[in-house]
């Protein structure tokens, strides 16, 4: 009886280790599969070529094949998934990621297309910019060509700046511009992309070839508020997207002057507009001969024009008629023709002048006008008078003629 109960011992021992051997097994098995699932997932997450993708499909196959025959035990051990949902999440995870890629390719396509046009416009802006410095200095005259210079220029310097900015937005995923919180994956592509595409350059060539057709061209106001549109955009766009390249730049260790430069550039873009729309009024004056001193801003501008009329209201009495001509072409064809009903309100709307200011000028026209048109008019205070007097004479003596043919009549 006692050797039966040691054989039971023993019997009962061996079926107890091999219990924990088969559970420690399955153990091992759950988490072998979790740990090439959890492997397979980064891979899919990570991959940066179509072929990676390829190889990762077969490890997924691989998986399916190496497990199903512990599909039961995975089954129970993955719940709430189970082992076919397991498989099938990979697979669709390596369906989004190809899908990704395929979107990339697409995107370099059109990246690639996109920097052949601004080559191509790099090479006309220079060359119209040249045509235009060409044209100012040879033959002022030819105001048709010049305009005609001004016009390709402009749109084609608009059409790069599109260019440009679709191109940012092509090279940005579109969550790197509402986060700033990028995975150091998006951060590698972005700063791969605009390293390869030269961007920086490409973004301060487009402001800088700006500012210099802006100090080259005399513009109208409506030729100013395009520019000053576009401007805006390029602006808005790099407020939103320049701090994140700066960000990936600096985490790179590379120089970030550049950079942070082009705020500056754009500050330069803006000036130039203010600068330009100046130069435009004085050029609107000088080409009636009339020459005020060098102004850019509204109190300048204001200190010029009153100073112009001052010396004119002094030197009056020297040539009327000439003096009365300056007037009537500064009022009546550059101020009133021209300067306030097309220029002031791009002032107005820019905070370039205050309404005090027009008054000013205005109150300072209206003081010249009254001594031009008064002195112009002097002539009448003598043939009116002497009108009068010639009517009484006429008017006397036909009196005296009449009392005269009366008497006669009653004396016969």
């Amino acid at each position: 009886m006692k050797k039966i109960n040691i054989l039971l011992a023993v019997f009962f021992v061996i079926l107890f280790f091999n219990g924990v051997n088969y559970a420690q097994q399955d153990y091992e098995t759950v988490q072998s599969f979790k740990s090439k699932v959890k492997d397979i997932g980064e891979s899919i997450k990570s991959a940066s070529t179509a072929d990676q993708l390829t190889q990762i499909k077969a490890q997924i196959d691989q998986l399916s094949s190496d497990f199903i025959s512990k599909k039961d035990l995975l089954d129970k051990s993955l719940y709430p998934d189970d082992f076919n949902g397991t498989i099938t999440k990979l697979n669709n995870a390596l369906t989004l990621r190809q899908g990704d890629f395929g979107q990339i390719t697409t995107l370099q396509s059109k990246v690639s297309q996109l920097q052949m046009q601004i080559d191509t416009l790099n090479s006309q802006n220079a060359d119209l910019l040249a045509k235009l410095q060409e044209a100012q200095s040879q033959n002022k005259t030819d105001v048709e060509r010049l305009n005609r210079i001004i016009s390709e220029l402009r749109y084609s310097l608009f059409k790069r700046d599109k260019l440009i900015m679709s191109m940012i937005d092509s090279l940005m995923p579109p969550s790197s511009l509402q986060s700033s919180n990028l995975s150091s994956s998006d951060q590698q592509k972005i700063y791969s992309r605009f390293k390869k595409m030269d961007m920086i350059s490409n973004i301060r060539k487009s402001i800088d070839d700006n500012i210099k057709f802006l100090g080259a061209a005399a513009l109208t106001p409506n030729d100013l508020k395009s520019v000053q549109a576009q401007q805006q955009q390029f602006k808005k766009m790099w407020k939103t997207a320049g701090p994140q390249i700066i960000d990936i730049y600096s985490k790179k260790h590379e120089s970030v002057k550049d950079l942070k430069g082009i705020d500056t550039a754009l500050a330069a873009w803006d000036n130039a507009i203010v600068q330009q729309a100046w130069s435009s009024i004085n050029q609107a004056f000088a080409m009636h001969g009339i020459i005020l001193n060098q102004f850019s801003s509204g109190d300048e501008f204001t200190q010029a024009v009153t100073s112009y009329i001052s010396s004119e209201i002094q030197n009056f009495s020297t040539n009327e008629s000439e003096s009365k001509g300056t007037y009537m072409v500064f009022a009546d064809t550059v101020w009133n023709g021209n300067i306030k009903p097309n220029w002031v309100p791009f002032l107005m709307d820019n905070k370039l002048i205050t309404d005090t200011q027009i008054g000013v000028i205005d109150s300072k026209i209206a003081q010249w006008k009254d001594i031009a048109m008064a002195t112009s008019f002097t002539w009448l205070y003598i043939v009116i008078p002497l009108l009068i007097i010639i009517i009484i004479v006429i008017i006397v003596r036909l009196r005296a003629s009449k009392n005269k043919e009366i008497k006669v009549e009653k004396e016969t």
